[in-house]
């Protein structure tokens, strides 16, 4: 359905556009016959500034909802601009909240983008939380509930097991310890699988330690904190984001572990992981085709109910410092996917 323009309303009204603009905006020399016409098919066609208002009255929302748990984490922040960007260029505008990881403040959102109204929600599952079923299109990001669809997400058993690979295989780290992730999450539990199912192959490989906790750089360092003090003997970390490694880094240096004794990967490849020191290796989805396509899938569902479910994203390795690779001439290998 093409969006009503106020060219269209000036045609039906039989004025000009100028005529039409002037009513719109409340200026202008014009008499109280022709304002009160304009409104008229102004009120027909659907158009006003107010879009709230020309939603009920054309049955379409240019308004997109888009919910995670929390944009402090710059892995969202990044997937809610590429989601903003790709909804402007098609026309929408997006609403965009935090659940904080609370069901009940994740039920009391999505009313309200429904009596918004939006057209379509992408959102993240906040832990817990039972599966949203709406009238209008709805995506799943990044960790749906089992079995939930639409999602789209990347296939996290093989993202985990990219990580180990890299670490047992090509570095031979022997005892790998993974920090962060909430446990009931599909994808941290899906990571660890993949973990286990390398480290498997290897006889002398072991999964040293699992250690969940927040995502939050902060929660990365208490988090090798608690592996340090654990006593677990380990050569390498997975850690279940980039902002983790941050923190787990920092961790390990201030103990005296800096780069070359334990090697750190972490997921997501942020922006900030190129210029990080040292600076991360990460396996990543990218950030910016997830916003983009889950932006895209919404708008190409409002218009066709029968849109099927979007592909999982296939994971790369950006291979960079943090895990001991280094050109032969000692400098570090630039990203690679």
């Amino acid at each position: 359905m093409r969006r009503v323009t106020l060219q269209d309303v000036a045609a039906d009204a039989g004025v000009s556009r100028a005529a039409a603009s002037m009513v719109v905006r409340g200026t202008g020399r014009l008499s109280d016959q022709t304002r009160e016409r304009v409104r008229q098919s102004m009120e027909k066609l659907g158009y006003i500034y107010n879009r709230n208002a020309a939603s009920l009255r054309s049955n379409r929302s240019w308004t997109l909802g888009f919910i995670v748990t929390d944009f402090s984490n710059p892995y969202f922040s990044a997937i809610a601009l590429a989601f903003e960007k790709a909804a402007s260029s098609a026309g929408y505008m997006t609403l965009i909240s935090n659940t904080f990881d609370e069901p009940e403040h994740q039920d009391a959102l999505v009313t309200t983008m429904l009596e918004s109204p939006v057209a379509g929600l992408a959102y993240v599952p906040a832990l817990g939380a039972a599966s949203v079923d709406l009238p209008i299109p709805t995506l799943a990001l990044t960790r749906p509930a089992a079995g939930e669809r639409p999602a789209l997400s990347s296939d996290a058993h093989a993202a985990g097991a990219m990580a180990a690979e890299h670490l047992a295989g090509v570095h031979g780290f022997r005892r790998i310890a993974y920090l962060g992730g909430a446990a009931p999450a599909l994808p941290t539990r899906e990571r660890i699988a993949g973990v286990r199912a390398v480290l498997a192959r290897y006889p002398d490989a072991a999964l040293a330690a699992v250690v969940h906790g927040q995502t939050s750089i902060d929660g990365g360092a208490r988090l090798a904190e608690e592996l340090l003090q654990s006593g677990s003997e380990f050569d390498a970390v997975i850690c279940h984001s980039d902002v983790i490694a941050y923190g787990v880094l920092r961790a390990l240096h201030d103990a005296g572990l800096g780069l070359g004794r334990i090697g750190v990967i972490g997921f997501d490849s942020l922006a900030a992981s190129e210029v990080f020191i040292p600076s991360i290796t990460s396996v990543s989805v990218g950030t910016a085709d997830l916003g983009r396509l889950a932006a895209e899938w919404l708008i190409r569902a409002v218009d066709d109910a029968t849109t099927d479910p979007p592909l999982p994203l296939t994971p790369f390795l950006d291979v960079r410092e943090s895990c001991g690779c280094t050109a032969p001439d000692g400098r570090p290998i630039p990203g690679t996917a």
